[in-house]
C-alpha cells in the first residue's frame, strides 16, 4: 500500500501533467488560430486581386465593345437583333 507522501507526490505529478496538457492545449488553440487566420487574410487578398484584375479587364473589354459599335452602328444593331431572335426562338420552343 502506498505512503501519504507516496500518494501525494503521486497527484502533483499528475496535476502538473494535466497543467501541461492545458497549457499545450491552449498554445496549439492559439496556433490553430493564427494559421487560420493568416490563411484567411491571405485569401481575401487573393479574392481581392482577382476581383480588381477582373474589374480593369471587364473595363477594358467594355470599352473595346463600345468603340466597335460606335464604329458600325447598324452591323452592330442587326448583330443584337439576330442574337435577341435566336434566342427568343430557341427559349420559346421549350414543351
Amino acid at each position: 500500500m502506498p505512503t501519504y507522501d507516496e500518494t501525494k507526490d503521486t497527484d502533483n505529478k499528475i496535476e502538473k501533467q494535466a497543467q501541461n496538457i492545458k497549457e499545450n492545449v491552449v498554445g496549439l488553440a492559439r496556433t490553430i488560430k493564427d494559421t487560420s487566420t493568416d490563411k484567411a487574410h491571405d485569401a481575401a487578398d487573393y479574392v481581392r486581386g482577382r476581383l480588381d484584375d477582373l474589374t480593369v479587364s471587364g473595363t477594358d473589354t467594355l470599352e473595346r465593345l463600345e468603340s466597335r459599335i460606335k464604329a458600325k452602328p447598324a452591323q452592330s444593331v442587326a448583330i443584337a437583333f439576330t442574337a435577341g431572335l435566336l434566342a427568343s426562338f430557341l427559349l420559346g420552343r421549350r414543351s
